[in-house]
């Protein structure tokens, strides 16, 4: 079992070895929207850069959120076809949310 800072610290290492069209902008969780669950978390990010701006032309798309197991720490990306329901029932059915 792991806690919610343990499962920040490794959703926030998937999104640092992400990438942005701009090397001074970085990828930020958001904390004000994780969503708990018995079984783990569901984290959010964007771009630093859109946090200061909220210009659409900063914002990413296509940033899906990332779930974090809490009994064994595993990160799971999740899409962007279907609502975040859709892939949140698919992980409580079977652990693979895609």
């Amino acid at each position: 079992m792991i806690t919610l800072d343990q499962a920040r610290l490794i959703a926030q290492a998937y999104v640092d070895a992400l990438r942005t069209d701009d090397p001074t902008d970085r990828l930020v969780l958001l904390d004000s929207e994780t969503i708990e669950k018995v079984w783990g978390w569901v984290f959010f990010y964007q771009s630093s850069r859109w946090l200061v701006t909220k210009a659409v032309s900063d914002a990413l798309a296509g940033n899906s959120p990332i779930i974090v197991s809490r009994a064994a720490g595993t990160l799971h990306v999740t899409g962007t076809a279907y609502p975040l329901d859709h892939y949140i029932a698919r992980f409580e059915r079977s652990t693979d949310p895609l």
